[in-house]
């Protein structure tokens, strides 16, 4: 898809559509990377241990 329009800031709405996929991508490309790895973990904790904050 092919649009030669120009924004306010002077890119191409081409770039912006190139730049939304590839972003859409990666994240799901992420996504599926923490899938896998939750999977390859050896167990995980279901509650998580509150962490001492000192003031």
């Amino acid at each position: 898809m092919k649009i030669v329009r120009k924004t306010k800031n002077g890119e191409s709405r081409e770039a912006l559509l190139k730049e939304y996929f590839i972003t859409a991508s990666l994240i799901a490309l992420l996504k599926r990377v923490g899938e896998e790895a939750a999977k390859a973990a050896p167990h995980r904790v279901k509650t998580a241990a509150h962490a001492k904050v000192r003031i």
